[in-house]
This record gives C-alpha cells, sequence and structure tokens, in this order.
C-alpha cells in the first residue's frame, strides 16, 4: 500500500511541473518605528474590499519584514496593528507582470494613550494554512481564559486525548511537543501535568505539523505541535492580568500575570502563572477468566475512586539585548514547581464461575508527588545582509527533579467478610533529568523566489531513576527487592539538516534532509536478588521530508498540497526504566528497558477551495510503534509500554470555516479514518482494526454592547488502539464573553460538558483467556468564571 501512494505522489508529484503558470503574488515589506528600528510581532493581514474577514496574514519577524503569499489579482486592505501603536490600513490593487510586489517600509506611530482606544475590527481566523503546517489562533476561541492549554490542544482540529490524556493527532500516538520552537523534554503524564499548569490565556498560537520540516527534530512519528506563547513588543511598561475559577466537584483555577519593559536597547519580560487542580476519577475495571477450552473460570470486579488535589506554579523570565539593529542576545528561565497527590480507595471483588463471592479485596493507596522544572537558555540571532540572511545559536539547560511517596495498603476479606490477610506497601521513587543542548541554524535567501537553510544540534540526557519499596506485613517490615530497583540512562543525538525552498510563480516547493545519530546507554542496577543488567544501542538515520502547493487557478480560489515525511520517535526515557509499580495486588504498572525506536512514513494530499474549506488524505505505515501494551500472567493484569510491528492508518478530514453574517461565524471539523495493527505479542497474534469519525462544530456569536457566545460540540467514536478499544464519547460546551472596563477587560462565563457525556470507556483485547473491559468518570462538567 505505502509503494502505491508513493507511485502515486511521484506522479501527483511530476504533473506540477507540466501545468501553465499564472498569476500568483507575493507582498513583502517591513514594519518600523518612528526611530527606523523595526517592529516584531506586528500583525499583518490582508483583506478583500468587500469581505468582513481577513483572506491571510503574518506575523513580523525580528527584523520587522513581512511576506504574504500566494495572493491572486484584486482589490485589498492591508492592515497593521500591534497594541501600543496607532493601526494602519493601505488599499493595495494587485495586479501586473511582476508577481513580487514589495512594498515601502511601513512606519507605526507609538502612542501610550492609544492603548484605552484601539479596536480591531478584523476578525482572527481560529484556523490558517501555511505550507508545511496549520495555525490555530487561540485569541479566537473565546473559552480559552478557562481552559489550560491540554484542554484548549483538544480544541485543534485533528486532536485528541487517549484515555491516558496523552495526545494524539489525526488518530495516531507520538506526537512531539514543543514550546516557542524548543523540545518540551516531555512525553505521556508529564507532559500532561506540565500542560495542564498552563493557562491557555498565555498562549498566542498553537502550530500543527503532520510533517514538520527538517528544520525540527525528526522525532514524533505522528507529528509536531509547536505552541507559541505571547509576548508583548511595545515599548514602554505593560502588564496584563487573567483570573480564572472553575467549579466542577472539585475546584480548580487558571491565574497568570504578564510583565514586559520594552526599551530602545533591551527588552525585558516576565510571567508568572499559578492555579489549583483538584479533581476525581472514578474507575471501573471488569476481568473474566477462562480455561484453555474457553470455559468461564472466575471473574475480577474493581472500582477505583481517585481524589486528585494539585497546585502548579510556574513563571517564565527573559531578558533581550539588541546590540545593533541587525544582532540580539538573550537569556530566558522557565521554572515549573507541581506538587500533587492522590488518595485511592479501591474496592475489588473476585467470583467464582458461578458468580459466587470468593475475596473482597480492599486497597487504600496515597501517592504524594512533587514535579519540578527549571529551563534556561541563551541566545544569539544575526541578521547577516538585507537580505534576510541570518545567524542564530541556541544553548540550552533543562532539569527535572520528581519525586513520589507511596502508601499501598491491601486488606484480603473472604466471602463471610473475615480479614484473611493484610499488608502495607510504602514507595518512594526519586527521578533526576538533565538535558544539554545545543544547535546552530542558518537562514540564506539565495533570491526573492528562493531559501536556503541548513543547521546542526547536539543533545545530551542523563537520567537517573530509583524505585525504593518495603513490605509490611504482621508489623514486620523489609525491603521488597522484587519491587525495587534504579534505572541509569544516558542518551546523546547529534543531527544536521538541510532545507531547500523555491517558488514557481503557482507552485510552491520545500525539500529537506535531516541525518541524526543516537547513542545510548542504559543500566539497571541490581541488589541481593537481582543482578545488574545493561544495554548500549547505536543507530543512524536519515529523514526526507518534501512539500509542494499548487495554486490551481489565477483566482487562487484552489489550492492543493503535497507533502511527505519520515520520523522516529525514541522510547522516552521513563519508559525504558524497567520499575515496577503495583495498584493494588491484581495490578501492576512496568516500564520497558527493551523498547526499540519506532520509524514512520507520512503522506499527506490536501485541497483548499477559496480559503473556506480544507480538505486531507492522510496515509501513514509506522514499524516498531510505542504503545501501551497488556499481559495476563497467572491472574494478575500487567501493564506495560511495548513495541507493535506494524500499524497502518488512513484518514481523510476536512474543516471548513465562514462568515455566514456579520454576527455569526462557524467552524466545522470532519475525520474519517481507518487503522490497522499487527504484531505478536505475548504469545498472542494482535490483528486489530476499525474504523473511526471525529465531528466538532464551533458556532461564535458577536452581538451588541460588547457581548460574545460561543456553542461547541464535539463527538468521537469508537477508536481502535493496539490492543485497546476506546468507547465513543462526545461533549457540548457553551461561554459567553462581555467586554468590560472600556474594552480593557473580558467578562467570561463557561459550562464545560453540559450533558456530561466525555466518558473515557474501552474494552481490552488480546489478552490470554481473558475478557476486560473498564468505564470511567472524570471531573468534566463545571462552570467557569474568568476576568
Amino acid at each position: 500500500m505505502m509503494s502505491k501512494f508513493g507511485i502515486f505522489s511521484i506522479i501527483l508529484f511530476s504533473s506540477f511541473w507540466t501545468l501553465t503558470a499564472q498569476s500568483n503574488y507575493s507582498i513583502q515589506g517591513k514594519i518600523i518605528d518612528a526611530d527606523y528600528k523595526p517592529i516584531d510581532l506586528a500583525t499583518v493581514s490582508l483583506s478583500e474590499e468587500q469581505a468582513d474577514s481577513i483572506f491571510t496574514s503574518d506575523y513580523t519577524d525580528l527584523d520587522g519584514s513581512f511576506e504574504l503569499s500566494k495572493v491572486p489579482e484584486g482589490r485589498y486592505i492591508l492592515q497593521v496593528f500591534l497594541r501600543g501603536y496607532e493601526p494602519l490600513s493601505r488599499n493595495l490593487i494587485i495586479a501586473g507582470q511582476q508577481q513580487q510586489i514589495n512594498i515601502d517600509d511601513i512606519v507605526l506611530m507609538s502612542d501610550l494613550h492609544l492603548l484605552e482606544q484601539v479596536t480591531v475590527t478584523a476578525k482572527i481566523p481560529f484556523v490558517e494554512r501555511k505550507i508545511d503546517r496549520m495555525v490555530v489562533n487561540t485569541d479566537a476561541i473565546l473559552a480559552a481564559a478557562s481552559l489550560n492549554v491540554l484542554e484548549i490542544l483538544e480544541l485543534a482540529p485533528g486532536v485528541t486525548l487517549d484515555q491516558n490524556e496523552s495526545i494524539r493527532l489525526k488518530g495516531r500516538s507520538g506526537v512531539a511537543v514543543f514550546i516557542d520552537n524548543k523540545p518540551s523534554y516531555l512525553s505521556g503524564q508529564e507532559l500532561a501535568n506540565y500542560l495542564k499548569s498552563l493557562p491557555a490565556s498565555t498562549i498566542k498560537q498553537i502550530e500543527i505539523m503532520t510533517n514538520p520540516s527538517a528544520k525540527y527534530e525528526a522525532a514524533g512519528n505522528s507529528g509536531v505541535i509547536n505552541i507559541i506563547t505571547k509576548r508583548t513588543k511595545v515599548l514602554g511598561f505593560h502588564g496584563n492580568t487573567v483570573l480564572s475559577v472553575q467549579q466542577g466537584q472539585y475546584t480548580r483555577s487558571n491565574n497568570s500575570l504578564n510583565l514586559n519593559l520594552n526599551q530602545h536597547k533591551i527588552s525585558v519580560y516576565a510571567n508568572i502563572n499559578g492555579g489549583i487542580r483538584n479533581s476525581f476519577q472514578d474507575l471501573n475495571i471488569n476481568r473474566f477468566y477462562r480455561n484453555d477450552l474457553n470455559i468461564p473460570t472466575s471473574s475480577f470486579a474493581q472500582n477505583s475512586f481517585i481524589v486528585k488535589d494539585g497546585q502548579s506554579a510556574n513563571a517564565k523570565i527573559g531578558f533581550d539585548y539588541y546590540v545593533t539593529n541587525n544582532t540580539t542576545v538573550g537569556v530566558s528561565a522557565r521554572g515549573l514547581l507541581n506538587p500533587t497527590g492522590d488518595h485511592t480507595n479501591n474496592v475489588a471483588y473476585v467470583r467464582d464461575d458461578q458468580s459466587a463471592l470468593i475475596n473482597r479485596v480492599v486497597a487504600d493507596n496515597t501517592t504524594e508527588s512533587n514535579f519540578e522544572n527549571a529551563t534556561f537558555n541563551l541566545y544569539f540571532n544575526k541578521q547577516l545582509d538585507t537580505f534576510g540572511t541570518t545567524l542564530t545559536m541556541d544553548a540550552d539547560y533543562v532539569t527535572y527533579h520528581s519525586v513520589s511517596e507511596q502508601l499501598f495498603k491491601n486488606y484480603l476479606y473472604n466471602a463471610n467478610g473475615i480479614l484473611g490477610y493484610q499488608d502495607q506497601i510504602n514507595g518512594r521513587i526519586p527521578s533526576d533529568i538533565n538535558i544539554y543542548a545545543f544547535k546552530i541554524d542558518f537562514t540564506k535567501p539565495l533570491n526573492k523566489v528562493s531559501k536556503f537553510e541548513m543547521g546542526v544540534k547536539s543533545a545530551f540526557t542523563e537520567t537517573d531513576n530509583e524505585a525504593i519499596y518495603t513490605n509490611t506485613i504482621a508489623n514486620l517490615t523489609v525491603p521488597d527487592y522484587d519491587l525495587s530497583s534504579r534505572f541509569l540512562y544516558m542518551e546523546w543525538i547529534h543531527a544536521a539538516y538541510l532545507n531547500y525552498s523555491r517558488n514557481f510563480n503557482r507552485i510552491e516547493m520545500q525539500f529537506g534532509l535531516r541525518a541524526e545519530t543516537t547513542h545510548l546507554k542504559g543500566n539497571q542496577l541490581g541488589n541481593v536478588e537481582k543482578e545488574d543488567t545493561s544495554f548500549t544501542r547505536t543507530y543512524t538515520n536519515l529523514f526526507p521530508t518534501f512539500y509542494a502547493s499548487w495554486q490551481a487557478d489565477a483566482s487562487g480560489r484552489h489550492i492543493w498540497g503535497l507533502s511527505f515525511g519520515r520520523r522516529i520517535d525514541r522510547p522516552f526515557f521513563q519508559d525504558l526504566n524497567p520499575f515496577i509499580s503495583p495498584l493494588d495486588k491484581f495490578t501492576f504498572y512496568s516500564g520497558n528497558p527493551n523498547l526499540l525506536p519506532t520509524y514512520s512514513a507520512n503522506f499527506s494530499l490536501s485541497y483548499s477551495f477559496n480559503n473556506f474549506i480544507n480538505t486531507s488524505l492522510n496515509y501513514s505505515i509506522t514499524t516498531d510503534g510505542i504503545n501501551e501494551t497488556l499481559e495476563i500472567k497467572d491472574s494478575i493484569y500487567y501493564s506495560r509500554p511495548g513495541n507493535i510491528s506494524t500499524n497502518d492508518a488512513v484518514s481523510l478530514s476536512l474543516d471548513a470555516s465562514k462568515s455566514i453574517c456579520k454576527w455569526y461565524r462557524m467552524n466545522l471539523y470532519l475525520e474519517l479514518g481507518h487503522q490497522i495493527y499487527k504484531s505478536d505479542l505475548y504469545s498472542q497474534k494482535l490483528n486489530a482494526e476499525g474504523n473511526y469519525y471525529v465531528a466538532s462544530l464551533n458556532n461564535s456569536f458577536q452581538f451588541v454592547k460588547g457581548w460574545n457566545a460561543e456553542i461547541r460540540g464535539d463527538y468521537q467514536s469508537d477508536f481502535v488502539y493496539a490492543q485497546l478499544l476506546i468507547k465513543s464519547f462526545g461533549t457540548l460546551n457553551f461561554s459567553l464573553q462581555k467586554k468590560i472596563l472600556q474594552d480593557k477587560g473580558n467578562l467570561k462565563l463557561g459550562v464545560s460538558d453540559i450533558l456530561y457525556t466525555r466518558r473515557a470507556d474501552g474494552i481490552m483485547n488480546n489478552l490470554r483467556n481473558t475478557a476486560a473491559d473498564w468505564n470511567s468518570r472524570l471531573d468534566t462538567r463545571s462552570v467557569s468564571l474568568s476576568f
């Protein structure tokens, strides 16, 4: 199937060169202030004269430059806006033989009293399309002020969360998350907790790349999500704050304070965020056991009610110094404190084949955790000429420290309710991760229609994870050497890339190649019952990328795109740690030191009609995909990450954004897909496949006197995920906003999961002589108020 798609891709690629080119324009310019200094992060938008929505837009770079591409002939209004400067509008007529239109420098006049007067009438588009990415503008989401970043990611087209809050893109796992173009170096629950600690009000844009360019690291087999934070560049001292409280069964809040001091030579900024995250999970797990003759033998029914409490505090501070108009150096630091606590009341019933009670197992579990993160960055940016040649260098140091204190109390009662056995397990799990990285990027415009990029990067990671357990029975405490372990891990990654892009009139193309070498060492230290074990691996890979965009008509109403990329998903450090963590006497979670890297080849064919309807056909083949795998051994349930031999995925998506009238705008997203998983797994043959579909409709209403409203509905059908079948679920959300304080403030009311249908239910398959399912309720229905 992959080869057929590859042949089709080559045929379509070749056809680009045979098409007759017609007029397609690119508009370039530069935004400066009254002192002739470049202004970055200004919004430059282009609207048709008779339209009330933006046709295309861009943000100015560090040198103040912008480019609006794929613009057909016509009459337009060019608007430039940056808070604290007087907004500017120009009428443009796009026509003639010259395809590259250069506009004279545009001067924005700074006037701080305008902060009380400026309003923007142009509507910010929810989604923008570029050759290699989709951009989601979070300011277009009315409910953003009361959400965290993980919640707002789920509102982005094609992004979903699985039962463990892991991010999926186009139905596929293995998403690499970047913050301001830098990898987060997190995955799984650690990444989810970090994103939940960030208020969505601090986010400017979300860039979604199913086939990222060679400039990005090859990690993330389903793509990259780049989260861009907000930052003000207006001269003077400025600040804003967002306060939000959310009440479900438990209380949550997200609060942020952003401060900026900008002078001619320096820029100092600080973002301070804090909140509380209290919630619950009501989880039921059922297992039905059979013998080799398929005759029922026993059953296991478990209920866990988990109360979760947590606080988060994170801050980012930075300093930029403009040495010259073309040279900038800067330093930034980010810190996170995230203490959490879980208390679980767990009751399980073991019954025989006639459903008669054999045992009742009660577990009282408490976990207190503290997660700390610090990130330091030093960067240098130099514009080498007036044509856009730039040299950028970044040095990063990232450190994570966490410790988890666990207490598990287990009680075993017989059918008559008599206590027959009890024990207590105490665990302490400290973890330290240090990451050192350095990279250099070079960009060289060769002429007005082509650009060359190259760069190198080296990163070194060291981790030290330990699990220390003791077991107490009859008041006697002894070390539990079976559960205890210490795992040391080191990883070196060296990379280099080349990227070339060119505009052939109405055809835009980009080629890239990235090479990465990985060397890693893992060592599990032994104890009195286990010997030392270690492993060393080295591998080198090439990761090509290709993009093509073709404007099929002179008016720009029909645009076709084609992309290809090869990706890798390396095992995360924690997944390689062979620790074993108990939930109760019958349920254990562990790591897997034998994990192999995942490789995928991703193809995408897209079509856009009139900047209104966007469709894409995606196909990927993945080998050795890292997924949650399940095993039943002696009636005990083990969950660990494992490699699935092959995973074929195909999806067709459509999203549409349209202003129906001046007061109503609609955003629709539909996705239909098919997944196939095949693997040998724990002496079983995994052969799972199934269809799925996703639908999302967002309705935005703009009323008079500063009132706005938003109604959003989402639905996902049953979904096959390796051994799991995730059952269908849906949500319905409502938001209402009123501008206050002379439009300088917003008061927002939100209701999430109105019908309480955001469930997490599923079936576990391919378990030896066992059928299993689960259902889960979370604290998803809530009311929020934000300012």
